[in-house]
């Protein structure tokens, strides 16, 4: 990693091209594998922004989330692990006036901001990165492009009872089913601060992602930038308190989320961030 890692250096601008051209080589397949197709277009999600800010030594992170006139917003920051030093900041915005996120949950439109935040950070940074990929992706952060991503919620009621949609999709592959099983599993979770579950879930369903059709596998990524943000929110607001083994589980099942999985359980630990581990 450190040879890929980019300290800029304006007296020689071809090195610096050349070490970014580098970092676009080593995160080409992943940035194509998550990258989502709207209207005929590849954007580039969270998890691809994320790759390229990790590949050169950076960490992407999202804070002062708050509810503002007309939505909420939220600041995306690069930060060079090296040294701290800030290099990229955004503002991520979720609005009122969005048809898909008017009536979503409080948790999904605030982990939305997030997300936008991030992406919007990363891009401002590392946009040229995307262009030397030369692979037709847009520098456009997926997020901002009005891609409906379906957040399922349960009403956290003990007597409320999850519908399932088996009678009104009959032709249902038994892929979806799982995946909408799985998709419940998560929300429940996460509304109910179950930790153990999320993790449980998420290993059980482990095992179908690399067969996911095209279009579950799109929605997959979308749904998991969302759950994974709101999972370290709840972290770092101490809604929930992994222990090792559990911050060990999640930093193998969710590796692009690694740096920041750990940085927020530290946090909440009130342990000192010990920068060698990334």
């Amino acid at each position: 990693m450190s040879d890929l890692t980019i300290i800029p250096d304006s007296n020689n601008p071809v090195a610096n091209i050349k070490k970014s051209t580098d970092v676009a080589g080593a995160c080409k397949e992943i940035v194509s594998r998550t990258s989502i197709k709207i209207q005929n277009k590849k954007y580039v999600p969270v998890e691809g922004w994320m790759a390229i800010t990790t590949a050169h030594g950076c960490n992407l992170s999202a804070t002062d989330v708050r509810q503002v006139d007309g939505g909420i917003s939220a600041r995306g920051i690069v930060r060079r692990i090296s040294d701290g030093i800030t290099l990229g900041e955004a503002e991520g915005f979720v609005g009122d006036d969005e048809k898909i996120w008017a009536n979503r949950p409080l948790f999904a439109r605030r982990a939305m901001a997030q997300t936008r935040a991030m992406s919007r950070a990363a891009r401002s940074v590392f946009a040229h990165v995307v262009v030397l990929m030369d692979a037709g992706f847009e520098t456009t952060p997926a997020e901002e492009m009005g891609h409906e991503i379906e957040v399922k919620t349960v009403v956290s009621t003990p007597q409320t009872e999850i519908v399932q949609p088996v009678k009104a999709e009959p032709k249902q592959t038994d892929v979806k089913q799982t995946y909408s099983k799985f998709k419940t599993a998560i929300s429940e979770s996460l509304i109910k601060f179950d930790i153990n579950r999320f993790i449980k879930a998420n290993q059980t369903f482990e095992k179908y992602i690399d067969n996911l059709p095209e279009d579950i596998f799109e929605e997959y990524t979308s749904y998991m930038q969302i759950c994974m943000t709101t999972l370290t929110e709840h972290i770092q607001d101490k809604n929930i308190n992994p222990s090792e083994n559990q911050e060990k589980d999640l930093c193998k099942l969710f590796e692009m989320w690694r740096h920041e999985i750990v940085r927020v359980c530290q946090i909440a630990r009130s342990t000192p961030i010990d920068e060698s581990i990334f």
